[in-house]
């Protein structure tokens, strides 16, 4: 199949997760992948480029996979505040209208929502292209405040008029379905793991003591502040523990200003180096706050954590539920503010450890990255044929 994704972050430089990974296994499968993105991250860019960012078209690049090939389109946009989202958003429909009319797709798969969702719905209609959209978060949460509702109404448009919603979790189809879209309409795939590259191995660590893992982008929901503020008390029972933070974001810098001891920031890391990352480790984390953007999401990384047999401290987010219940899939959940009590104890407990890594292993190979992207391009079949 010919597929063309759809999103509205920059596919180099954000932390690879679904969107890199998904994407370039339906690659490796032997469909051809063609993405339009939108560089978020130009603020952080230092090039020299002027106001004027130019198009931009990479025709064989990848992240997750070296053996994938994506070709990838950037459209045109203003560096500058505000008119960098009106600019990204004309250019990206001009770019989505161009390749469908240009191109032979099969089918669609919209990720993005606010800047580039309703034209690529429409320019799908104007050439009887099927159109998926991946529904992994709530768009409307994830923007400021004085764009909430319209992009309420967004969602409204793009959730109805799409030929199929592929929800993340079940809370994320229940929010779906309350825009009275058609059951028919919003089917459940969670996401996964590559249970190849995370897999069980000796620990590698070298450190004297303990070590505790997170692994992700930096959030202020990220609940970080407050395992690092009462890291103290892990210390007071396991004076060698280290709490090792892979990955970067917007509170990076505030973290790292609370100056606690045995912390280390390793900051963005390639994503090969990962699995070493969690087989040094003794246990992985996911303090994450429960707020609107949290309740209903499922974090891949728990996924990797779990298949290379470690035991999982989590906060209880509604949304990862009904996939790793509860400690016999390996994860022990908290309440907010509970994590490094609980970390304390499992620490000083390496038989219920193990125990809980083996459980991880077997709860993680139920989620395979493979099968999960068989049934995503199963679907963007069924569509094609439909249409």
């Amino acid at each position: 199949m010919r597929i063309l994704v759809v999103h509205e972050v920059n596919y180099l430089s954000k932390t690879i997760y679904e969107f890199q990974i998904l994407p370039e296994i339906l690659s490796l499968l032997g469909h051809l992948i063609t993405i339009v993105d939108y560089n978020d991250s130009w603020k952080n860019e230092h090039n020299g480029s002027g106001i004027m960012s130019p198009r931009r078209v990479y025709p064989a690049v990848h992240r997750a996979y070296d053996r994938a090939r994506i070709s990838l389109y950037r459209p045109a946009m203003i560096r500058i505040p505000g008119l960098s989202r009106i600019s990204g958003a004309v250019n990206s429909g001009l770019e989505v209208e161009r390749l469908l009319k240009e191109g032979s797709f099969d089918a669609v798969l919209l990720y993005g929502m606010p800047t580039v969702g309703i034209q690529t719905v429409v320019s799908a209609s104007l050439h009887g292209v099927p159109v998926a959209f991946r529904s992994i978060d709530v768009s409307h949460e994830l923007v400021p405040p004085a764009l909430t509702l319209p992009t309420r109404m967004i969602e409204s448009i793009v959730f109805n008029h799409v030929d199929l919603n592929i929800a993340l979790t079940p809370l994320i189809r229940n929010y779906i379905q309350s825009y009275e879209v058609p059951d028919k309409k919003v089917r459940l795939l969670p996401s996964g793991v590559d249970t190849e590259m995370f897999s069980p191995d000796a620990r590698s660590s070298g450190s004297e003591g303990p070590v505790v893992l997170f692994l992700g982008t930096l959030y202020r929901f990220s609940g970080l502040d407050r395992v690092i503020t009462d890291w103290k008390r892990v210390l007071a029972v396991h004076p060698r523990a280290k709490l090792v933070i892979v990955g970067a974001g917007e509170d990076q810098a505030r973290l790292e200003s609370f100056g606690a001891e045995n912390v280390i920031f390793t900051g963005m890391q390639p994503y090969s180096r990962l699995p070493e990352f969690i087989r040094s480790s003794d246990v992985c984390i996911n303090p994450f706050e429960l707020n609107g953007i949290t309740e209903k999401i499922l974090p891949t990384k728990l996924f990797q954590y779990l298949a290379c047999g470690k035991p999982v401290v989590a906060t209880r987010l509604p949304g990862t539920i009904p996939f790793l219940s509860g400690e016999e899939d390996g994860v022990i959940y908290t309440e907010t503010g509970d994590t490094v009590d609980v970390l304390t104890q499992l620490l000083s407990d390496p038989e219920r450890c193990r125990s809980l890594g083996e459980r991880g292993v077997r709860a993680a190979r139920r989620f395979d990255w493979v099968e999960i992207a068989r049934q995503m391009a199963t679907w963007l079949a069924e569509l094609k044929s439909l249409s």
